[in-house]
C-alpha cells in the first residue's frame, strides 16, 4: 500500500512540476484538496526571530518586517508569512474603530479586544529584549455574581463605535493598501476581527471564573455567552456585508483546548460555543470565503464538530500535544480539512538536530503526498532559541 501510493506521488510529481503553480493557486489546490505542484507553506516566526532570519540574509532595515515581509518570504522560500489564523499576516484587514484608545497602563493589542473592555498589557521576555500581549487582564466582570448585574446590551451598544465602510490594513503602510494587495500574487486579503466567542467571554470575566460559572454559575455564563454571540455575529455581519466580496480568506481563532485537551466538557462546546461558529461560519461561507480556524492544543473533542460545522482550514496542528501524532491527525481527518501548520515547534525545531527536522518533512510529504490538504509550517510562532539552519529547512526540504 505505502510502495502504490509512493509511485502515485512520484507520477504526480512528474506530471506537476512542468508547470510551476503560482502561490495562491497552490494554497487554494491544496485546500479544495486537488493536485499541487508541492505542498504550500508558510512561515510564522516572532518579530524577534524574523529579524535575526532577515540579518542572516543581509536585508537592510531588518527591524521594518512590513516592509520588506515580501523578501523575507522569498528569502527562506516560503509561500506565505501567517498570523496563524489568517494566511496573510500583512494582508488582514480590520474595520476602523472610532471610540477612545485605552489608557495607560492597557494598550491597543492589535486585535481589537481593547475597543469592547477588554484589557492588555505589555509583557517582556528580558533575556531576549522580547515583547508580547498579555490579553484579558484585570477582567471587568469579574465582580459580577448575578445575572442581574449584566447590564443589557452591554456589548451590542459598542457596534456604531465601528467604521466598516473604512477596512483598515492593521498594519497600514502604502504598500499594503487593498488595491496594491488584490492584485498581486504574493498576498491573501484577509479578514475576520471579534469572532473568538470562548476567549472573549474568558478575558471578559476572567478564564477561571468563567470557567467555573460553567459549572456552577450558569446563570452568569449565559448572560454572558448571550451576549458576546449576538455582538460577534452582528459586527462580523456587517463587516462582511462591506468587505466580504473583496477578501479571500476569513479567519478565527478561540483557544478552547490546551495540551491535553479541552479546558471544558465537550457537551459545553457544543451546547453554547458550536450553535455560534455554525452561524458564523454559514455567514462567512454566502461570500464565498475560505474560512480557517485556530485552536492549540489537543482538539479531538472538537474538531469533528467544527469540520461538520463548515470549516475549511485547521490551524496550527500541534503535534506534540496529546494524541496529535501526524499519523492520528491524518488518519482521522485528513481527508476532511486542510491543516495549516504541523511542524512542531515546542521539541523538532527548537531542540532537534537538523537530521529529525528533515525526517519529520518527509514524513509530511509521504502522509499527504501532491493530493492537498495540508499547509506546511510552524505549529506556532519559532521560538527564539530555535536554529536558524531548522527553520530553513522546513522550506528546503518541501
Amino acid at each position: 500500500m505505502k510502495l502504490r501510493k509512493n509511485t502515485v506521488n512520484i507520477l504526480l510529481r512528474l506530471v506537476v512540476s512542468k508547470n510551476v503553480m503560482k502561490k495562491k493557486d497552490r494554497l487554494k489546490a491544496a485546500i479544495d484538496f486537488k493536485n499541487v505542484d508541492r505542498i504550500p507553506t508558510s512561515y510564522r516566526g516572532s518579530d524577534y526571530i524574523s529579524k535575526k532570519l532577515a540579518d542572516f540574509f543581509g536585508i537592510k532595515d531588518s527591524s521594518n518586517l512590513k516592509a520588506n515581509y515580501r523578501l523575507l518570504l522569498k528569502s527562506i522560500k516560503a509561500d506565505f508569512w501567517s498570523s496563524g489564523s489568517k494566511i496573510g499576516k500583512f494582508s488582514t484587514f480590520f474595520p476602523t474603530y472610532i471610540g477612545d484608545e485605552p489608557k495607560s497602563p492597557y494598550i491597543n493589542d492589535g486585535q481589537l479586544f481593547y475597543t469592547i473592555g477588554i484589557n492588555s498589557k505589555i509583557g517582556t521576555i528580558s533575556n531576549y529584549d522580547i515583547k508580547y500581549i498579555n490579553f484579558g487582564v484585570d477582567p471587568p466582570l469579574s465582580n459580577i455574581d448575578n445575572p442581574g448585574d449584566l447590564k443589557s446590551e452591554f456589548l451590542m451598544s459598542k457596534i456604531s463605535l465601528f467604521d466598516f465602510k473604512s477596512m483598515k490594513n492593521r498594519y497600514e503602510g502604502k504598500h499594503l493598501k487593498y488595491e496594491d494587495l488584490s492584485n498581486s500574487d504574493e498576498d491573501i486579503v484577509c479578514m475576520g476581527a471579534l469572532n473568538n466567542i470562548f476567549m472573549i467571554c474568558s478575558y471578559l470575566r476572567g478564564v477561571d471564573k468563567f470557567l467555573m460559572d460553567l459549572i456552577n454559575n450558569i446563570g452568569v455564563a449565559e448572560k454572558i455567552i448571550n451576549e458576546v454571540s449576538e455582538f460577534c455575529l452582528e459586527f462580523n455581519k456587517k463587516e462582511l456585508e462591506e468587505f466580504g466580496n473583496k477578501a479571500e480568506y476569513y479567519g478565527s481563532w478561540d483557544d478552547v483546548a490546551g495540551q491535553d485537551g479541552i479546558m471544558f466538557s465537550p457537551h459545553l462546546f457544543n451546547r453554547y460555543f458550536l450553535p455560534f461558529y455554525r452561524k458564523l461560519i454559514e455567514n462567512v461561507k454566502k461570500y464565498n470565503l475560505i474560512f480557517g480556524w485556530h485552536c492549540c492544543g489537543s482538539i479531538h473533542d472538537v474538531l469533528p464538530a467544527m469540520i461538520d460545522a463548515g470549516i475549511d482550514v485547521f490551524d496550527v496542528v500541534q503535534t506534540s500535544a496529546k494524541d496529535m501524532q501526524l499519523e492520528n491527525l491524518y488518519k482521522l481527518y485528513g481527508s476532511k480539512v486542510c491543516f495549516h501548520g504541523a511542524v512542531d515547534i515546542q521539541k523538532i525545531l527548537v531542540s532537534g538536530n537538523p537530521e529529525r527536522v528533515k525526517t519529520e518533512i518527509r514524513k509530511i510529504k509521504e502522509l499527504w503526498g501532491l493530493g492537498g490538504g495540508i499547509i506546511l509550517a510552524p505549529s506556532h510562532e519559532i521560538v527564539p532559541d530555535t536554529p536558524l539552519e531548522n527553520i530553513l529547512l522546513i522550506y528546503e526540504e518541501i
